[in-house]
């Protein structure tokens, strides 16, 4: 395994990233890279627990080893580390010898929300934001991927604020080439976000447990609520039946990252969520081709590096304000 380089983004340092999925995370520890740097991620009965994997003692993988009485054990030397980072326990020395203050493991922040845990390795900015849909039992939320993208984690943000690309990318499935002019839509931006008004589409499949079976109209709305997590609701402008996606990227370093993607809806409760999740599969896989051989690869801020369109509003405005944000990994 090759050893990373710590990346260095005053912003990012401080955001929350989704890790992993919190049905994942059970009795043993993971090991996830958030911008370069290696955590270890364990639960315990009093919740979720992030530290720098990474043994004081001589270096090993805390990640490699395991929760034993709500503790973290190394596997090199068996020393073992309470939730706050600090080793209550080291097996080669008297019991009534005093633990060096030195002899702990670096903390980070850590939580679990939407069915995701998250972790900071600075200090957060802001929390994560309550969205209802996403936390609220009775809306089915399910968490789709992982998904293993060779590509800054902006270009996977910027792709999921596009709309001129369903009838090509996912023609046939999410758009059609006919239907492929986009009527005028609003933007709107505030210092904690980004987001459109109503954007209508035609879909010429209609999602699983639809009353539609042939083409529909979805109106889109679209939001970019942290500098990597963006949600988007797609409503059914007949019978309001609407299904809910966030799409939520750890930058595992400069040009590869990992997603996730929380899903949830109002209607179609018959229909079982691997159905759901097999549909996002597909789609998430048809958008990660173009977005690995885009060029160039970090995303550019200056809006005169590549040619924009009325159709680029929501990506303009993403630009504009990861670039006011100070945002450095991934862009150019």
């Amino acid at each position: 395994m090759t050893e990373q380089t710590a990346l260095r983004d005053q912003v990012l340092e401080n955001e929350w990233h989704p890790v992993c999925a919190a049905a994942e995370l059970l009795d043993k520890p993971l090991s996830v890279t958030i911008l370069g740097e290696r955590v270890a991620v364990y639960r315990t009965r009093k919740g979720v627990h992030a530290v720098r994997d990474l043994c004081v003692h001589r270096g090993a993988m805390l990640s490699k080893g395991w929760v034993e009485n709500d503790r973290l054990v190394c596997p090199y030397h068996g020393w073992q580390y309470d939730e706050s980072g600090r080793c209550v326990c080291i097996p080669a020395q008297g019991k009534d010898d005093r633990i060096p203050a030195r002899a702990k493991a670096e903390k980070y922040h850590c939580q679990e929300k939407y069915g995701i845990v998250w972790v900071c390795i600075g200090e957060p900015r802001a929390e994560l934001p309550s969205f209802e849909e996403f936390e609220n039992p009775e809306y089915r939320p399910i968490v789709c991927g992982p998904y293993y993208v060779n590509a800054a984690g902006t270009r996977v943000i910027e792709n999921f604020t596009d709309f001129a690309h369903l009838m090509y990318v996912h023609g046939g499935l999410l758009g059609h080439p006919d239907y492929s002019e986009l009527p005028d839509f609003e933007v709107f931006k505030e210092e904690e976000r980004v987001y459109t008004g109503d954007v209508p589409i035609f879909q010429p499949v209609a999602h699983s447990g639809s009353e539609h079976k042939e083409g529909t109209v979805y109106v889109y709305m679209k939001e970019v609520f942290r500098p990597l997590a963006a949600r988007l609701s797609k409503r059914d402008r007949e019978t309001g039946q609407t299904l809910w996606i966030m799409l939520t990227v750890l930058p595992v370093n400069e040009k590869e990252c990992i997603v996730y993607m929380p899903v949830s809806r109002n209607y179609g409760f018959d229909v079982p969520d691997s159905q759901f999740k097999a549909f996002q599969d597909t789609v998430f896989e048809q958008d990660k081709w173009i977005i690995e051989t885009q060029k160039p690869e970090l995303l550019p801020l200056d809006l005169q590096a590549e040619l924009n369109h009325k159709a680029d509003l929501l990506s303009v405005a993403y630009r504009r304000w990861i670039a006011k944000m100070g945002v450095r990994i991934g862009t150019a």
